[in-house]
């Protein structure tokens, strides 16, 4: 890991109020979120665990959202998996970790709004 890539994933995780013991795998409240880095960009993913019953139907509300303005343009991808609704985004090289920050809180606000009154495990 490059001393660059490290300085951002450290501001990040201070973003987040999370210490560096987080590392690049963070849990906020109920939600996972993940930072990865590949091929000098930073991929953010935001999973959430809810009811298998109502799973179905969060991924349906969710792709809704997916508009282009709800990401600045970025191409969001949604799916569920272990019992968990996910989305993810691939940031563009040289993204400032604050705006990791932002779009980990943007992505948080669309999983809120697929989830909401949805019988959601550790909300």
């Amino acid at each position: 890991m490059d001393l660059q890539w490290q300085r951002q994933v450290e501001l990040w995780q201070r973003l987040l109020d999370r210490d560096a013991a987080c590392q690049t795998i963070c849990r906020v409240g109920g939600d996972r979120l993940q930072l990865e880095q590949q091929d000098g960009r930073a991929l953010l993913t935001v999973s959430r665990t809810l009811a298998d019953s109502f799973l179905a139907t969060a991924l349906q509300r969710l792709l809704v959202f997916l508009s282009p303005e709800a990401s600045n343009g970025l191409p969001l991808r949604a799916w569920i998996g272990q019992g968990r609704l996910w989305l993810i985004v691939t940031m563009p090289r040289e993204t400032p970790a604050e705006d990791w920050y932002a779009m980990s809180q943007r992505l948080t606000e669309l999983l809120d709004r697929a989830s909401r009154d949805g019988h959601g495990l550790g909300q």
